[in-house]
């Protein structure tokens, strides 16, 4: 039997089993999940490319591999995450939050599945409704509102919900003032329950007449789930709905929803042993309070369990609705950014890779370590053919660091 010592990550699992995986499994597949993991086993590889520099007084090249930014890359994934929260942070009101979180009854997790972009679509739409709806009617405000999807519990399990960030109050209707939503109030909670269980059952009802959703085969019975009979059980069930307190710092919150936004669903710290039979990882057992629990699971079920998290491609995990709305913050943030004065946030800027390795090692990689001078870029080249790799030394198939190479010539 074959074991990893040290340190054991997605990248070597993968590289290890996925051709065995592909083959057991042949045909069954999502597209998006072949192209993420083909992504990850070539990330700074040299595959994908990389950046050639040269000392101008030594002459010595050093090699940087282009990264793979598949939000299924532990490494590329942690970059696209801190991106992304500076973004949001950029947009957030100087006011009060409320983080809310909208769960499915486990009964809708297979045509969740089955219908993984109406069902996603509409259950956004579901969630933001049960908000907008009420606030415009008794709040008399817009508010604004970020939605993440999660389909995952700790376990990996596929166990799809939604968490959301609310102002605690809006922009009113005819947007001359701020208004505040009462102390430590957003809404009742029993009545936000059956708004969202209302809206989710209509629009599914809706998309089923018009001949969208597909349902999932029932091999028990050799026959496809019944929509009207899911309904029938769901409709008498309390769906659950949390309202957190009022937020008073939400920038931590912010990072918590987005830490999986565009990274693998697992972190590899997580990982405690594989080989080519079982996985062992931990996890938060929440049935028992909590606390981190070891789970034992078989390789291929480990694969599939991580891999069916991946969303489609251009399929957007995060969604801005009322005052952050792609539509409606290009005009309605301003306004309400004077009404709370609160000044334009300055451009956002991302550091660059050079500057990211500088702040992590506290040394330049682009400085030539003989001479001391800043080397300068001769070539960039975007998925080379693996003749050109061997001709610089380079194994398409290992994951390399960025390190000198001897000037070829290959103008020939």
């Amino acid at each position: 039997m074959e074991y990893f010592s040290g340190a054991v990550t997605l990248q070597i699992i993968f590289a290890r089993y996925w051709e065995s995986y592909c083959q057991w499994y042949t045909g069954t597949i999502r597209e998006a999940v072949i192209e993420n993991v083909q992504k990850i086993l070539s990330c700074r590889t040299g595959q994908l490319g990389f950046h050639l520099y040269e000392c101008p007084q030594c002459s010595s090249v050093r090699l940087i591999p282009h990264s793979c930014k598949s939000r299924f890359c532990s490494s590329c994934g942690k970059v696209a995450t801190d991106a992304w929260t500076d973004e949001r942070l950029s947009d957030i009101l100087p006011t009060e939050y409320h983080h809310l979180v909208f769960t499915l009854p486990w009964q809708l997790r297979a045509i969740c599945r089955a219908n993984r972009k109406v069902m996603f679509n509409l259950l956004f739409t579901a969630a933001a409704l049960s908000i907008t709806c009420w606030t415009k009617a008794y709040g008399g405000y817009l508010p604004g509102l970020y939605i993440v999807l999660h389909t995952f519990g700790s376990d990996l399990k596929f166990n799809p919900h939604f968490h959301m960030i609310v102002t605690a109050g809006g922009l009113s209707l005819d947007k001359s003032r701020w208004i505040k939503a009462p102390e430590n109030y957003l809404m009742p909670e029993v009545g936000l329950k059956k708004r969202w269980k209302y809206n989710v059952i209509k629009a599914m009802i809706q998309h089923n007449n018009a001949g969208r959703l597909a349902m999932p085969w029932l091999p028990k019975k050799g026959e496809p789930l019944n929509l009207r009979s899911v309904i029938s059980v769901i409709a008498k069930l309390s769906w659950y709905v949390f309202i957190g307190a009022r937020l008073l710092e939400v920038g931590l919150t912010v990072r918590y929803i987005g830490r999986y936004t565009k990274r693998p669903v697992i972190a590899e710290t997580r990982i405690i042993h594989c080989d080519d039979r079982w996985v062992l990882f931990k996890f938060k057992d929440y049935a028992e309070g909590g606390k981190t629990s070891i789970k034992k699971m078989r390789l291929f079920t480990f694969i599939t369990y991580l891999t069916q998290h991946i969303p489609d491609r251009s399929f957007r995990m995060v969604r801005g609705y009322g005052l952050f709305s792609n539509r409606l913050k290009g005009e309605l943030l301003p306004v309400a950014r004077k009404l709370l004065g609160q000044s334009e946030p300055p451009p956002i800027t991302h550091p660059s890779w050079r500057q990211r390795r500088i702040q992590e090692t506290d040394h330049d990689p682009l400085v030539c370590a003989v001479c001391q001078v800043e080397m300068c870029l001769v070539f960039v080249c975007f998925s080379p053919k693996p003749t050109y790799l061997s001709k610089l030394g380079i194994n398409a198939d290992e994951r390399i660091p960025s390190r000198q190479f001897s000037l070829i010539d290959d103008s020939s």
